[in-house]
């Protein structure tokens, strides 16, 4: 491979995408073609039927020209739920903190692993990590397990034994805490009065179990807020004190770093796209998270590549943050080329599945 073409796939490996539309857009095709993109997101806009959602991750698992991609969805529970019917709909994970039960955690977790994997789904943008501390808070609430960092751990633990049990890979989210927050950062850049030795006590729990225990967490999403009393400089999306010394450094995680969606106006009515990803890749960000607009995808990738060639990153780094993303994908991934559409057709919102779902609605 020329040294170009290495840098461009190095790079393209670090953008998960997402679009409109029911099909994989033709121009999105060409940008995977040259640059062989890392993943996909899809939302509700994007899946209408189950038939459908078949078809379109049988095509997205031949995309990333010869390493599998990233094929993710937020599959929470409650009202962060993108797939569709008969797929098994589970309630907001405060449910779980409240049957606090370790077996149930489990058993959710892997139906929305087997149901995911097998209709095509490598990637799970859950669970929520976040303590439900703050009732002013818009965005976080009951998405959150609990306000107990410890419970938030034991049970989120179970959540991901379920998801990796079955093919997926769980991402934490949001780094270090979004629950002490009055405001969402999809419309503004929220602040947080959080302390380091605040969040060392309680938010930072969770992470720790989570990564130097098994089940070993892979994948961390920063939030989009400021934390001034740690870092007054930059949210933690792009906070070297955040994502180097507390994540990498202190608690000892080694897996990828995603940032939330760049397109939201926590960052795009501040620094603005391109800058945010100057500074989030030289913070240690390994995965650039775009959900919608091509040209704000094309601008992530160029904006790489010419930090690359302008020396500002060492190649053997840039291809070190490859193998990384890489490795992860290897270790999870059961590489679908042709889904069992008769199989998942029988296990997606099978009785089961739906026993489980009931045992958590109803507190058992």
């Amino acid at each position: 491979m020329a040294g170009l073409d290495l840098i461009k796939k190095c790079i393209g490996q670090r953008l998960i995408v997402g679009f409109e539309g029911t099909k994989i857009p033709s121009e999105l095709i060409r940008l995977d073609e040259e640059w062989g993109l890392g993943g996909y997101i899809l939302f509700k806009r994007n899946i209408p039927d189950f038939e459908q959602l078949m078809n379109l991750t049988e095509d997205l698992w031949s995309r990333g020209q010869g390493v599998p991609p990233f094929i993710g969805v937020d599959q929470e529970g409650g009202q962060v739920h993108r797939v569709p019917e008969p797929f098994t709909i589970f309630p907001d994970m405060a449910h779980m903190g409240q049957v606090s039960s370790v077996s149930v955690a489990y058993e959710a977790g892997a139906v929305i692993g087997r149901e995911l994997t097998a209709t095509g789904f490598n990637l799970n943008f859950a669970p929520v990590l976040d303590l439900n501390i703050n009732p002013d808070n818009p965005i976080i609430g009951r998405r959150a397990i609990s306000a107990d960092p410890a419970k938030v751990a034991n049970l989120s633990r179970a959540v991901i034994r379920g998801l990796h049990d079955n093919s997926v890979i769980a991402c934490g989210k949001h780094f270090p805490g979004h629950g002490d927050t009055t405001e969402d950062s999809h419309l503004t850049l929220p602040k947080s009065s959080l302390t380091l030795d605040g969040i060392r006590e309680n938010e930072l729990l969770p992470y720790r179990k989570l990564i130097q225990n098994p089940p070993h967490l892979d994948m961390v999403m920063p939030a989009h807020v400021v934390y001034p009393k740690i870092d007054p400089d930059a949210p933690a999306t792009y906070s070297k004190t955040l994502l180097q010394e507390v994540l990498r450094l202190e608690i000892g995680f080694k897996g990828l770093i995603v940032t939330d969606d760049l397109e939201m106006k926590a960052i795009t009515d501040t620094v603005g796209i391109e800058q945010a990803t100057v500074l989030a890749f030289e913070a240690g960000v390994d995965l650039f998270l775009c959900c919608k607009e091509i040209d704000k995808q094309v601008l992530i990738l160029e904006t790489l590549l010419r930090l690359v060639e302008k020396g500002g990153y060492p190649q053997h780094m840039l291809e070190r943050g490859y193998r990384r993303v890489r490795d992860i994908k290897a270790r999870h991934f059961r590489v679908i080329r042709t889904i069992d559409r008769q199989h998942a057709r029988e296990l997606v919102g099978n009785r089961e599945h739906a026993r489980i779902a009931r045992r958590l609605r109803d507190g058992k």
